[in-house]
């Protein structure tokens, strides 16, 4: 059982579970402090706290409901203003200025949010002014031991609130639940700015998906235990880095790596989708 967590604070966040709600016949259930949304494959929870500082929250929810698996829907902002859907993993590889503690990671869900990503960009035309674009793992929720990842519409009130962007994170949050395909190839991601665009290249076009990604701003505070802690939590078979970014220190660390495979961005491009 999947379970979605929504923010009753978050107005991206009650506009994608508003739209999940049309879209299966579910049983409200009030428990404890809690408002669940209970359907076949999976439910859907409202909380009253931010989702970037719901640490523990599967512990806690766990005290009322079995689920396996967190899809956190929220809202993405920044002072670009850009029209855009992301997915990303929850943590933080220094300190902890947005949720979470300092150098911990969640667990992620890679598989999840491949068939989120693929369900999403068979969308994408009905809304032409957005994007989607992976981001690098960073804020909270770091203490999250079930497999997690966040979904969201960005960067602004204005798009938070659009009645059809909610619909279609809906609509690709179902089909990843509905429909799951497992057989992808899990890495982690080094390299690249914030809005990590090799690794999206990577997730849009090819087998692999990603756990943890490692932007190149986190490099001074990037460790041998953090990249396999990454690797651990993610279940990786690989490391895929862009090698323009990343400097000699950060290579020098996956000399240090055992039993994963190494691949340079542009190597692992070269492996296509059926």
């Amino acid at each position: 059982m999947k379970l979605v967590i929504c923010s009753r604070k978050d107005p991206a966040s009650l506009n994608i579970a508003s739209h999940l709600l049309t879209m299966g016949s579910f049983e409200k259930r009030s428990l404890g402090d809690y408002t669940f949304h209970v359907e076949k494959d999976f439910a859907i929870v409202e909380i009253d706290e931010r989702l970037i500082y719901a640490d523990r929250i599967d512990e806690r929810l766990s005290k009322f409901f079995e689920f396996d698996e967190i899809l956190f829907a929220s809202r993405h902002s920044s002072k670009d203003g850009r029209k855009i859907f992301t997915a990303h993993v929850s943590g933080n590889v220094g300190e902890s200025t947005y949720g979470g503690l300092p150098k911990s990671l969640a667990k992620p869900s890679p598989i999840t949010m491949k068939n989120f990503v693929l369900a999403l960009k068979k969308r994408m035309n009905r809304i032409p002014d957005f994007e989607f674009t992976l981001e690098a793992t960073h804020h909270g929720p770091s203490e999250i031991s079930k497999p997690s990842a966040f979904y969201e519409i960005g960067s602004s009130e204005e798009e938070w609130e659009n009645g059809e962007a909610g619909e279609i994170v809906a609509e690709a949050i179902f089909e990843a639940i509905r429909d799951p395909r497992r057989e992808w190839k899990i890495a982690v991601g080094v390299g690249g700015t914030h809005y990590v665009p090799r690794q999206t290249e990577i997730i849009l076009e090819t087998p692999f998906t990603f756990g943890h990604n490692f932007a190149k701003y986190t490099f001074e505070n990037l460790d041998i235990e953090i990249l396999k802690k990454a690797i651990e939590l993610s279940e990786a078979e690989f490391l895929i880095y862009d090698d323009k970014s990343t400097n000699a220190r950060v290579k020098s660390l996956f000399e240090k790596l055992s039993g994963i495979k190494i691949l340079k961005a542009k190597d692992a491009k070269k492996l296509r989708l059926d």
